[in-house]
């Protein structure tokens, strides 16, 4: 059993905190040894295609981090059609679910079908990771990218002795073109298409006022993707979710505004030995030391996979409707970001409170408003929780014996309770107002209970 955590206080108020979960070793090699949430007898097969979808989803974070312009809202656009083109070489062994062609336009699955004990299901899906990592790491670090190549010869080296040969090479192609028709699916999007090569536009020019975000720091770099918006989402409902507008800028002191940035410095003076454990714990987004923001909740679903035993179909389903939700919401929010502009609370602070003021870690190069941390959090814990409970005891280890930073596991009783002290954290490292992670809280909340609702059995199909 792991240690409470004591005086845990609500650092930041309107984001509520709950006292963490029990410790829970996360291996890979021990997954079947865990008490699991579902207890139906599952065929070998989906077994070691639940092992396979685990490990891949581990390398892809491998990729992320290693490959330069993999930043926050590329990423889990990545996931997102990675997620995609796995389940859809899934589904000639789920008959009970359909094709996402039915819900996103200008998809069109293979039109191939197999027989009864035709179609070796880890042989398509072991392809089908594979070949599109391949295409969506094609920059990435030789050394990296070989461990592909390692890991899909691996896979195939162990799949069940029985299987015949033709029924693996079959099934091997049938993966292998599933993940290139998501490929070229991918480049009817024109915006978000390859958007690791183009992280920063050095042709934007931020708007000029007294209220206006404008990058900060010695070095300051341009903006980050200030077209974002414009990326093509996958669920139908998320560019018409209104958002909330944000607190009107006050320099003055008594103003609403101005206790924004209040609470910011406050916080930080100084900043607690918890609360610093927090802000760097969830900081991410360190290009080459961490994953993205967004892949943090993919590195949380593997862990809360092998902790859960779920069978395969709720697995597949869950990284895609995960990724799915993670992808939109950094879609929506970088429509309100550069919509509203909103100064970073570095500049505000360092103009109207205290000069030498600076946050824990250097401000991210876009403006504050909503936040991106708050929202992909939100989004992914609405998915988890609808497939693995809304109660669920995890110890993240995503950072676990990290020198560099405050990585030591922290412990929770619910993905909703990682989702808030994501969004807190972000306040604690003083790169966004309260506001704005209430704000990308409520975007996300949205569209991960968006993507839940997505209805991919034919059951709930049949009456969409």
């Amino acid at each position: 059993m792991g240690k409470r955590h004591r005086n845990r206080k609500r650092l930041v108020p309107g984001i509520r905190w709950m006292a963490p979960g029990v410790a829970l070793l996360l291996c890979l090699s021990l997954l079947m040894q865990h008490c699991s949430l579902y207890q139906d007898a599952e065929l070998p097969e989906r077994k070691l295609a639940t092992e396979m979808a685990i490990r891949w989803n581990q390398l892809a974070l491998d990729l992320e981090r290693h490959t330069m312009g993999y930043r926050p809202p590329v990423s889990a656009r990545m996931f997102a059609y990675v997620e995609m083109a796995a389940y859809e070489a899934s589904l000639p062994d789920m008959p009970d679910y359909i094709s996402m062609e039915k819900f996103v336009e200008g998809y069109q699955k293979p039109s191939e079908s197999f027989g009864k004990d035709q179609f070796s299901l880890p042989s398509s899906i072991n392809a089908a990771y594979a070949q599109i990592l391949r295409r969506f790491f094609a920059s990435a670090p030789k050394k990296i990218l070989l461990e592909v190549d390692l890991q899909e010869q691996r896979f195939r080296q162990n799949l069940p002795a029985n299987t015949p040969e033709m029924v693996v090479n079959n099934s091997v192609a049938f993966g292998q073109k599933v993940a290139d028709i998501v490929w070229e699916w991918s480049k009817t999007d024109k915006e978000g298409h390859n958007g690791h090569l183009y992280n920063y536009d050095h042709g934007y020019e931020p708007q000029s006022c007294e209220s206006c975000w404008q990058p900060t720091g010695e070095h300051a770099s341009p903006a980050l993707l200030p077209y974002w918006g414009r990326v093509r989402p996958f669920l139908s409902e998320t560019q018409a979710i209104a958002f909330k507008e944000p607190l009107p800028f006050d320099k003055n002191p008594g103003s609403d505004f101005y206790a924004e940035a209040m609470e910011v410095f406050s916080v930080s003076q100084p900043l607690s030995k918890e609360n610093r454990w927090i802000a760097e714990y969830w900081s991410d987004d360190h290009p080459g030391l961490t994953s993205s923001p967004a892949a943090r909740w993919i590195s949380i679903a593997n862990q809360a996979f092998a902790k859960s035993e779920a069978p395969f179909p709720v697995v597949i389903e869950t990284y895609l409707k995960s990724a799915i939700a993670l992808h939109d919401a950094g879609v929506r929010v970088w429509g309100a970001k550069y919509q509203y502009n909103v100064v970073r609370p570095e500049t505000y602070i360092q103009k109207y409170i205290d000069p030498k003021w600076e946050p824990l870690h250097p401000t991210p190069s876009f403006p504050a408003y909503p936040s991106g941390h708050a929202a992909f959090g939100a989004a992914a814990s609405e998915v988890l929780a609808d497939a693995l409970g809304t109660t669920f005891e995890l110890s993240d280890r995503t950072h676990e014996k990290r020198p560099e930073f405050a990585g030591t596991p922290r412990n929770y009783h619910s993905f909703g309770e990682m989702a808030r002290e994501n969004a807190a954290s972000r306040v604690l490292l003083g790169v966004h107002y309260r506001m704005d992670c209430t704000e990308g809280m409520r975007l996300g909340k949205i569209i991960g209970r968006n993507a839940v609702a997505l209805p991919l059995k034919r059951n709930e199909a049949a009456v969409y």
